[in-house]
């Protein structure tokens, strides 16, 4: 009892920072919005522009190695990359506007953009 008593103020702080970390969680789940298209960056310029709407598998080879990205059901990810860790492949699905996958090995980013569809088709160099 004397236990309790002592470390009620700390079960009280754990409390409130739980409840306050699920609320955040929720209101990020509740607000979140489907992207529209994904951006494709290498060394920080932009290589592609896809929508998501439209399924496509898109492989890109570069000095760093060779990533491929897959669209399918309106989410992205990168399926195949021969960098070292793989952690880019790892990284599953995106489909929410601002998510992300990094090769960090290839400078390699995907970027989910856009509320909605935006008509892009394909923008590539």
């Amino acid at each position: 009892m004397n236990f309790i008593r002592r470390h009620k103020n700390d079960a009280l702080l754990i409390l409130a920072v739980l409840l306050l970390a699920g609320g955040i969680r929720l209101w990020t789940r509740l607000t979140r919005q489907e992207g529209g298209s994904v951006t494709v960056t290498v060394d920080g310029e932009t290589v592609a522009v896809f929508p998501l709407d439209t399924d496509r598998t898109w492989t890109w080879t570069g000095e760093g190695g060779t990533n491929t990205l897959v669209i399918a059901a309106g989410a992205a990810r990168v399926t195949e990359a021969d960098c070292p860790d793989r952690l880019c492949v790892q990284q599953g699905a995106i489909r929410y506007d601002g998510e992300s996958i990094v090769c960090l090995p290839h400078r390699f980013v995907v970027t989910v953009t856009g509320g909605a569809a935006n008509g892009v088709d394909t923008a590539a160099r």
